[in-house]
């Protein structure tokens, strides 16, 4: 009787964990990403946007890959964004933010989104955490040294580094990359890629409002077209890659 009720017992438990095996690989089938190289193209939110025949559509279009996605496991991804399309920052900024690559968390979900073509009106949401790590005073100032190099970004890392009164500040570094599918097929938005920077209270807690924030995914956008081309306001927010095919 008792070995019956162990046999019983071991068909259910067994039964449930490939019930919760199954469970996950819908699930992370259902938040897959096409993996490969994703390159800039003309659009809205994706949307494609500007001349549509090859010819005319490559004539405006910058040659620009925008990042890279690499499956990491079964439902695990890894990003590597093409830094050298921050042409304002130093070449040190930019092996700065690569290095950052190395180690990187994912995780992924939905949210509601006017833009999505779902039918159940999500987006899904692609995270890739880069760094999340304390840092001091002087660690940031030469972080800062490294990233946009115009006028007025510098003015703004001066002038908030002038404004800080404790020498020995201790700061919270987060630097994250956010994807976007929006439902079209091989097409991804770069939603956010940025680096903030949160002051801590002498217990390490982290202040709720970053005390400085750098974003790169604007200076990427603000790279790809001249301020006077009929096609930069699409890059005001946000911009969309098309995952590159042989024979594209």
């Amino acid at each position: 009787m008792q070995i019956g009720s162990a046999v019983t017992a071991f068909k259910q438990l067994f039964s449930r964990l490939i019930l919760l095996a199954t469970c996950a690989v819908l699930s992370n089938a259902a938040f897959a990403i096409e993996a490969g190289q994703y390159y800039y193209f003309i659009s809205d939110k994706c949307l494609p946007k500007g001349p549509q025949t090859p010819e005319a559509r490559g004539a405006v279009t910058p040659d620009v890959m925008l990042f890279e996605v690499v499956p990491a496991g079964i439902s695990d991804y890894y990003v590597n964004m093409n830094t050298s399309v921050l042409i304002h920052y130093t070449e040190e900024g930019q092996a700065h933010l690569s290095s950052m690559e190395a180690e990187q968390a994912y995780t992924a979900g939905k949210a509601p989104s006017k833009d999505s073509l779902r039918k159940d009106g999500n987006a899904i949401q692609h995270d890739f955490m880069l760094q999340r790590e304390a840092i001091d005073l002087k660690t940031l100032i030469n972080t800062l040294n490294g990233f946009s190099q115009l006028q007025s970004d510098k003015g703004y890392f001066f002038k908030k580094i002038v404004g800080l009164s404790n020498p020995d500040a201790k700061f919270k570094a987060i630097t994250r990359v956010r994807l976007s599918d929006m439902g079209y097929d091989n097409r991804m938005m770069l939603t956010s890629y940025s680096s903030d920077y949160f002051m801590l209270d002498e217990q390490g807690k982290a202040s709720d409002t970053a005390f400085i924030t750098v974003d790169h995914g604007a200076a990427l956008r603000n790279s790809l077209h001249d301020t006077n081309s009929p096609y930069a306001i699409f890059t005001k927010n946000s911009v969309c890659g098309e995952k590159w095919e042989p024979g594209n």
